[in-house]
């Protein structure tokens, strides 16, 4: 297909393929010849490479920053770059598929981000679930699960975690649920089964596979996925497992695998104690903080671990301790250089840098534990066309 009198094909896509995908969607309107050549899924997939190459990845990232605003009280999610970390005049629009729920008191959140496609739940009801491509403004309702026919002997159902990722062997994008299922009457079976579905963009559909006896806690920050399609949740044993880690889901082989935490002793009474994860270089950090009881200055500190191998709990290694923090209410996320997230008891948002033992406002504004920190990569992946 020749695309003009003056530039060869070859050329054109050099050049196409180093622009944003904010010129490439304008670009599409030029003539029918340049919208097929960049909708066709060979250049998506081109440009996706090469805007997430390790020379590019940091230029092009972007950090999505979801929060309630203290004012109007609606949901908003802006963008900061994530080499300079400056925000976006223009904060990014909710899909209007999802603004019948959003426009209410909705307790939306990212479940996560793969390839410039960000899933998204309302966790007030396991059915509305919204893959969304902020780029292009693509979205799609995804389809209702199989639950209202398997759990059809049971009283109550209950979400218990979601996950999101991308399956790089088939190249299919897959949204994880995880069930617990009550009898009606709670005296007379102590033990929950649990069912597992996972949904494949590909066939637009959920199947049940294989789970795993345990409870997903703080599942509404969604399950951290690296780039070998490993996602993890922090998690503990139900019933005879006993067991409190980190328990990781392979998106390609369908496969739980549960990790315990490292010896945490030392940390013992009186301090209260929070648990959370992050993905650090890939790998997983687990956090754990702490206060003192009965102190009335919010003193906190932090000891980060990492992860170096899924299932091997003497893998984990102690990174360093932070603190003693104030007037901070938890982590969000990693940035780089061991810089952090935080949610601040001010409703800010801020970074902490654990060599200079300084906190930064970053000048953002949200109700108290409404904050979410991903990261985005732009793209021209089309959901209709993903697979």
């Amino acid at each position: 297909m020749v695309m003009n009198n003056h530039f060869p094909e070859d050329l054109l896509l050099q050049i196409l393929l180093w622009l944003p995908v904010i010129s490439l969607s304008r670009f599409k309107c030029v003539c029918k010849s340049w919208y097929a050549f960049i909708s066709d899924q060979t250049f998506v997939y081109k440009h996706l490479l090469r805007i997430q190459s390790p020379s590019n990845w940091n230029k092009n990232a972007l950090l999505l920053v979801k929060r309630r605003d203290k004012i109007t009280t609606k949901l908003v999610v802006s963008t900061l770059s994530y080499e300079t970390l400056q925000v976006s005049l223009a904060q990014v629009p909710l899909p209007s598929s999802y603004s019948g729920i959003i426009n209410k008191r909705a307790r939306m959140y990212i479940v996560g981000s793969c390839n410039g496609l960000v899933c998204l739940h309302d966790s007030s009801s396991w059915n509305n679930i919204l893959l969304w491509n902020p780029a292009t403004k693509e979205t799609k309702v995804v389809p209702i699960s199989n639950m209202p026919l398997l759990c059809a002997d049971y009283d109550v159902v209950s979400l218990n975690s979601i996950g999101f990722g991308f399956d790089a062997k088939t190249h299919d994008y897959k949204i994880i649920s995880h069930f617990h299922l009550y009898e009606p009457n709670p005296y007379l079976e102590q033990y929950s089964p649990i069912i597992t579905e996972v949904y494949s963009l590909r066939a637009d559909s959920w199947r049940e596979i294989d789970s795993v006896n345990c409870h997903i806690w703080d599942s509404t920050r969604g399950m951290r996925t690296n780039q070998n399609g490993i996602g993890s949740w922090w998690a503990s044993g139900d019933n005879d497992a006993n067991w409190v880690g980190i328990l990781s889901f392979d998106i390609t082989k369908e496969v739980f695998l549960a990790t315990p935490l490292p010896d945490i002793s030392d940390i013992g009474y009186p301090f209260h104690k929070y648990q959370q994860y992050f993905l650090l270089n890939e790998l997983v950090a687990f956090s754990i903080s702490w206060k003192a009881i009965g102190e009335e200055e919010s003193r906190m500190w932090w000891d980060i671990w990492l992860l170096n191998e899924y299932g091997v709990t003497k893998s984990w290694t102690k990174l360093f301790r932070v603190g003693p923090l104030t007037g901070v209410i938890r982590p969000l996320e990693y940035w780089r250089n061991d810089i952090i997230f935080w949610e601040k008891d001010d409703e800010q948002l801020a970074l902490y840098d654990p060599s200079t033992k300084e906190m930064t406002n970053l000048q953002i504004e949200g109700e108290s534990l409404s904050f979410q920190v991903i990261t985005y990569m732009e793209s021209l992946v089309c959901i209709s066309g993903a697979n």
